[in-house]
């Protein structure tokens, strides 16, 4: 915590302003009175973890997994189909397909 009025780095610093700094320049600082230890409950708390969404298992490709299959299929649910994907982006859009 900052008790007189100095610069670190790029930032000027006001008395009552906390910042965090290496240990060893952090006693220099309290040496030559220009800041202190603050005490440990000022901080604030840690933001919740946040918990990731349950992983969702790919459907059962079509005959085998070959990617006519999952063409036919992902046509059969509604989806428009690019000649261009593959088996990975055919799963992900019946997926999305099916889960909306």
């Amino acid at each position: 915590m900052v008790l007189k009025p100095h610069r670190y780095g790029t930032r000027h610093l006001v008395a009552g302003d906390e910042y965090e700094v290496p240990l060893r320049e952090a006693v220099a600082l309290v040496v030559s009175k220009k800041a202190k230890f603050a005490v440990e409950a000022a901080r604030p708390p840690d933001p919740p973890s946040q918990v990731p969404p349950p992983v969702r298992s790919l459907p059962e490709p079509a005959v085998g997994g070959d990617l006519e299959g999952l063409r036919a299929r992902a046509r059969a649910i509604g989806v428009e189909v690019d000649g261009r994907w593959g088996t990975a982006r055919l799963r992900d859009e019946i997926t999305k397909a099916t889960a909306g």
